[in-house]
């Protein structure tokens, strides 16, 4: 048998793929890792985002602020009038 530099497979037309043999195989193998990259990389980016997704209102972060201790009863009072 004469080798073609395909191993035993044969031709690249009816070799191995991911899923199928042969291109379309490769192609959707590339399409599979590509995807399994891309969601690999929004999920990393979602994570370690530095955005504050938190769309708290100035008084909502007053009162944790005060629920904290961060700031004192009086300081708590004065600010939630200058909101209100």
């Amino acid at each position: 048998m004469m080798h073609n530099g395909f191993g035993h497979y044969g031709n690249w037309m009816n070799g191995p793929g991911l899923f199928f043999h042969g291109p379309l195989g490769f192609i959707i193998g590339l399409l599979f890792w590509g995807l399994i990259l891309y969601l690999a990389v929004k999920l990393f980016g979602a994570l370690f985002s530095r955005e504050n997704k938190n769309n708290a209102t100035p008084l909502a972060l007053l009162k944790e602020r005060y629920a904290t201790g961060k700031i004192s009863e009086d300081e708590y009072h004065r600010m939630k009038t200058e909101f209100v």
